[in-house]
């Protein structure tokens, strides 16, 4: 029999029973002593509050709002120092301010000790009664203990007269940018004119910057908008603040990321949306990597998982209303280590914001599930378990990884266990890296990738070198490489793929064969970029059916690029679509040496549509735009004659030939010497290719076209055979 626990990471008590809701533990260590395989750990969070409306914008990182939720205390501009022993500048780089243009800097020399460091006046009388909170950034040159510097609300202009003063209770780490939020519980002065840092201990020799100050609502308040504080379009997806400049908020990304330059907000662009904020569960520092918020020790077995499930409600845990969410506030310090050996445990409803890795993964265990939550700025995974993993609903938004937010590793593991990766559902917006990387020779069980959106990411979206098990409804915009990157593997198969703006190509093939049905290439205002791609020098084949094309004359529309073989590029290379634009009629073959197309040709009278075969410079008698037209059955010992209707679009300058390649089927030619027919003249023609198979064979039909860039040829039926 399973049982339940719970778990409240702000006012639990360790010594309780973890039972119930009156018992809760306070730490997942704990509650890791406590449960066993099967069993469910519940864990407190945050329900999401609204206030007015936003307009988010695809493509970019602001987010408006209908009206501000905040008072800004200090934007851009130097301090003043506090004593001859501090200089006061306004820093522009190194660090890179996280708002506007500078960042105030206070520079205390060796004879430094403590009090003030410098203050900012406001300019006027704020009165900042309606608000209870203080939330700025801070970055020092030397690691700061908790406790080491106050912030300071006076009602002079000079930082002296304090009326609200808040410790800053919370470590601080060297040279790293740190989001702190004060909470005075109360409300702020109602007459202040300046904000002031005061060290409570010695600060000798130290930098300090200080960035974004703004006064804010209490906790508790729908309105409650600080810089650690989430928000949401869709109630889904959760983004982490790196300003707040009265109705402009803009999207973080990483600890170095410059103002408004994070990676940008990928949805739908929409004004008058809820604007959807959620507070962190716990607010951590830690001084590295390794360091974790929560421990968990406990596995699960295949039969009998173990399940961490966050965002339950705080007044009885009934009702999972919101999220957990642990904020490692600057980057160094890591979210929840799952160390058990063997694994089995899901991870549902949690997010890590500005964690380094959010989630702790053994790499040799197994049964790994993560679900329902968000990755704001955060790391990847600590390790790419060895064994499959399922990641589904899932959110890696602005976040930085190694090579891919998702770097599948390739193992036997998975056809020993029967189990491969799963990722379903799930986002990479904005990421530093790659979406998801599959590797080259995963075999069987294949890899499952749907319902994905990889989109506005410093590498690919998808980047694809094994045949999948499935992959459909996937979308790849905006990346800085291809959308979608097949690569070093035969028989891909993609339903339902999207690739719009993206960098280099839509589609990319190095060395890869792929059948995709249903893709969208078609970029709002136009790409000149391919949007199916062969890299120079490798083999790429791809069959498209239904292919949504962006054909637009500015830019000029490049659908394909598949090398030049008289440059020594790999021939053979093609991409054949069927129903472009959902056109039945319209089908073409675009290969190395030109295009075939049945889009707008009229066959001979009667027969409906034809081929044009449109060859290139490449094209020669050796090497020619080559069209499989029919297969025929022939009987052994029986003159089998064929007949197709062909035409040239010019007199002069252009060769083709109907042929059956000797040397394939007994008595059909030989090697070298095929069976041909010469086809020459503007108007229609029939031509008729005749031969003896001494045996019973099928064979193929060949329509071939050369020696012309701007001449064309067209073939079609009725198709006569006798035999």
């Amino acid at each position: 029999m399973s049982n339940t626990w719970f778990v409240d990471l702000v006012n639990g008590v360790d010594t309780n029973t973890g039972a119930s809701f009156a018992q809760r533990v306070k730490t997942l260590s704990k509650a890791a002593t406590l449960a066993a395989a099967g069993d469910t750990v519940k864990v407190m969070g945050n329900a999401p509050t609204t206030s007015g409306t936003a307009t988010w914008t695809n493509g970019s990182s602001l987010v408006t709002l209908s009206a501000a939720l905040t008072k800004l205390i200090y934007a851009d501009g130097a301090w003043t120092a506090g004593s001859a022993n501090v200089t006061a500048t306004a820093n522009t780089t190194s660090p890179t301010p996280k708002q506007g243009t500078n960042a105030a800097k206070l520079a205390t020399n060796p004879s430094f000790t403590t009090g003030l460091v410098g203050y900012f006046p406001t300019g006027s009388v704020f009165n900042l009664s309606t608000y209870q909170q203080l939330s700025f950034w801070i970055y020092s040159t030397v690691a700061l203990a908790s406790g080491a510097l106050s912030m300071k609300l006076c009602s002079d202009t000079a930082g002296a007269t304090a009326v609200n003063t808040l410790a800053i209770n919370q470590a601080i780490n060297a040279n790293q940018w740190t989001n702190i939020t004060l909470n005075n519980a109360a409300a702020l002065g109602s007459s202040i004119q300046s904000v002031a840092l005061y060290a409570n201990s010695t600060l000798a020799s130290t930098s300090v910057l200080v960035d974004n100050v703004n006064a804010c609502v209490a906790k508790s308040a729908a309105g409650c908008l600080t810089l650690g504080t989430l928000i949401s379009p869709d109630n889904v997806s959760w983004y982490h603040v790196q300003s707040i400049n009265g109705t402009s908020v803009y999207i973080d990304g990483q600890q170095s990321t410059g103002p408004a330059a994070a990676g940008k907000y990928q949805g739908a662009t929409a004004s008058g949306l809820t604007f959807r904020m959620l507070q962190p569960t716990q607010v951590t520092t830690g001084n590295a990597s390794t360091v974790y918020a929560q421990t968990f020790a406990l596995n699960g077995t295949a039969a009998l998982p173990v399940t961490i499930s966050g965002g339950w409600d705080t007044t009885a845990m009934t009702t999972q209303s919101g999220w957990t969410t642990i904020d490692a506030s600057d980057w160094v310090s890591s979210g929840v280590n799952l160390t058990g050996t063997t694994g089995y445990v899901t991870v549902d409803h949690f997010n890590f914001t500005r964690c380094a890795a959010p989630l702790g993964l053994v790499a040799t265990a197994k049964g790994y599930a993560v679900s329902n939550g968000s990755l704001a700025g955060s790391g990847s995974f600590s390790a790419m378990p060895q064994h499959g993993m399922s990641i589904t609903g899932e959110n890696f938004l602005n976040a930085s990884g190694t090579t891919a937010m998702v770097n599948i590793p390739l193992t036997a593991n998975y056809q020993a266990d029967g189990v491969a990766w799963s990722v379903v559902n799930s986002n990479f917006f904005g990421c530093t890296v790659d979406g998801i990387d599959v590797p080259k020779d995963i075999a069987s069980p294949g890899v499952t990738i749907t319902g994905c959106n990889a989109s506005g990411n410093g590498g690919s979206g998808f980047n694809i070198q094994s045949p999948l098990a499935k992959f459909f409804n996937n979308t790849a915009n905006n990346n800085a490489s291809p959308g979608f990157n097949f690569a070093n593997a035969l028989d891909i198969v993609g339903y339902n793929l999207t690739a719009r703006g993206n960098g280099t190509a839509q589609v990319q093939l190095n060395n890869a064969t792929v059948e995709i049905f249903g893709l969208d290439t078609n970029t709002p205002g136009g790409s000149a970029l391919p949007q199916i791609s062969v890299v120079s020098g490798a083999m790429g084949q791809a069959t498209v059916y239904n292919w949504t094309q962006y054909t637009g004359a500015s830019p000029a529309a490049v659908l394909t690029s598949l090398g030049d073989p008289a440059t020594g590029e790999t021939a053979g290379n093609f991409v054949a679509s069927q129903r472009e634009g959902a056109v039945a009629a319209n089908n073409s073959i675009y290969s190395d040496f030109g295009k075939i197309t049945t889009t707008g040709v009229v066959g001979e009278t009667g027969a409906g549509i034809g081929w044009n075969l449109a060859p290139n410079a490449n094209a020669f008698a050796g090497s020619p735009l080559r069209l499989n037209v029919g297969k025929v059955a022939c009987p052994a010992n029986t003159t089998t004659y064929i007949t197709y209707w062909a035409k040239a679009s010019a007199a002069s300058g252009i060769s083709g030939q109907l042929k059956v390649a000797g040397g394939r089927y007994p008595g059909v030619g030989s090697a070298g010497t095929d069976v041909v027919a010469a086809v020459s003249g503007t108007a229609w023609t029939q031509y008729t290719l005749s031969f003896t198979p001494t045996e019973n064979c099928v064979v193929d039909v060949f329509f071939e076209v050369w020696g012309s860039a701007s001449a064309t040829m067209t073939v079609s039926g009725p198709v006569v055979i006798s035999q």
